[in-house]
């Protein structure tokens, strides 16, 4: 165990520069304890216990009530935070005590109730300092840093309703925040006793390696968008009541209720100029849909737009649809190098706020409202295609440069039926649920890019 150092705290966050650390380790697992204290060998800045886990049937439980008991019995009633690591932490070239003391710091400040040294999966993340990301759900507890103010609501948590600590962790707030690049990640020891899925030779390492993977991809597309030339097209130059913005909406002749209904959402809206398109029939109703939006690109060169929205026949607006707010959104969008923009979407992938109301995204499905720009007219003509093309999957792999709107302006009406896409017809309220969800989960990232307010 390592003694607490008389070096200098922090002012205002540490009484004193050696932090109360706990590791987990299981009496039977002695080649871990071994591997952990080698991990800390030297380190000062840790005031160290190993704690001797729970055992149970269940991994996953015992690891929640072993946490719980360092809450209850162990942690001292004065430290603003404690660190509980698992014993298989290894810590990363990236850390240092320095960046350590700053990181908890900083995430006191922001008023965090967790702080990751790593994570090996996440659903959704937010940049919102040069080295720390919000995050929404995430697994990976090797080394966590614990505030105060968050003891209270895991010791109230009941053993229950038991799952993984990651997951109930994450369950419980929305104030997590981890390191990256990474200060700690799993050694590999080709068994778990908390996570049975990963008692294979490999696994951990890869999904640290496919995480790492993805956050590189965000700073990616931040540089990108950060040196995006901000140049104004002529038409900015002009009112915002004078544009008027071609829209080919595609229809199927005997799918009278649609062609009704699309109507109806266009009627008052004289910011689009709206053109009724027989959609191309086809046994396959998804090749139909790609043969219909190459027609419309044809068109749309043959009448020199330089921008065009195509839609399908089941398009609704939200009430969070405005002239203005589509308007600006399209103009920044094409300042920004977009070569697609939807409006609102059943599914997406790494999305990334660009600012409050665009994200880039990796990909997202549903084409039933989007903005096409002109530079990307031709790589449509170009696609190869056949009977398995599903136009939203299309769109997503021939470009990086594509942004969804939020809050959505435009979801898809169920009709109780789809000519595309069969699955829709065997499953009751698919549609509905799956922008529900979609909906959720971009509100969690931008109430985390508002709340936090970093450009990068």
């Amino acid at each position: 165990m390592n003694k607490r150092s008389k070096q200098t705290p922090v002012p205002g966050v540490f009484k004193s520069d050696s932090i109360p650390t706990y590791v987990i380790n299981l009496k039977k697992r002695p080649e871990r304890k071994a591997h952990v204290l080698k991990e800390f060998a030297g380190r000062s800045e840790f005031s160290l216990r190993i704690v001797e886990a729970f055992e149970h049937s269940f991994g996953a439980l015992g690891l929640w009530m072993t946490i719980r008991h360092i809450f209850q019995d162990l942690a001292p009633k004065d430290e603003e935070f404690i660190i509980i690591c698992e014993d298989d932490i290894k810590f990363t070239k990236q850390y240092s005590k320095d960046h350590l003391f700053k990181a908890i710091a900083e995430a006191k400040e922001k008023d965090a109730d967790v702080l990751l040294g790593g994570i090996s999966w996440f659903s959704e993340a937010v940049q919102i300092s040069e080295n720390l990301f919000w995050v929404e759900n995430f697994s990976g507890l090797q080394f966590t840093v614990i505030y105060r103010k968050f003891f209270s609501i895991l010791l109230e948590t009941t053993t229950k309703d038991y799952g993984a600590a990651d997951y109930k962790i994450a369950s419980l707030s929305n104030n997590v925040l981890f390191l990256y690049p990474f200060i700690s990640i799993q050694k590999e020891f080709g068994y778990s006793d908390a996570t049975g899925k990963n008692n294979v030779d490999g696994r951990v390492s890869s999904i640290f390696d496919a995480t790492n993977k993805r956050l590189k991809l965000f700073g990616k597309v931040k540089d990108t968008y950060k040196k995006a030339k901000l140049s104004f097209s002529d038409i900015t130059e002009h009112s915002y009541d004078e544009l008027v913005i071609p829209t080919y909406a595609i229809n199927l002749p005997e799918r009278k209720e649609r062609l009704q209904h699309i109507k109806a959402e266009f009627a008052d809206k004289p910011e689009f100029d709206l053109k009724i398109i027989e959609a191309c029939k086809h046994e396959v109703g998804a090749l139909g849909l790609w043969l219909s939006i190459r027609k419309i690109i044809n068109m749309a060169i043959d009448n020199d737009d330089d921008v065009i929205i195509i839609c399908e026949d089941d398009h609704q607006f939200t009430p969070h649809y405005s002239r203005d707010f589509l308007l600006k959104n399209i103009l920044e969008a094409y300042q920004e190098g977009t070569c697609y923009l939807s409006g609102g979407t059943g599914k997406f992938e790494n999305a990334i706020p660009i600012t409050e109301n665009r994200f880039w995204v990796g990909h997202c499905l549903s084409t039933q409202f989007i903005v096409i720009y002109k530079a990307f007219y031709q790589q449509i003509l170009e696609k190869p295609y056949d009977n398995e093309i599903v136009a939203d999957m299309a769109y997503s792999g021939m470009t990086s440069n594509k942004m969804l709107i939020y809050p959505f302006i435009s979801v898809q009406k169920d009709f109780g039926y789809s000519d595309i896409t069969t699955i829709h017809n065997e499953v009751k309220d698919l549609v509905s649920n799956m922008f529900s969800i979609s909906d959720a989960k971009l509100g969690a990232i931008q109430s985390a890019y508002t709340k936090y307010q970093f450009q990068g």
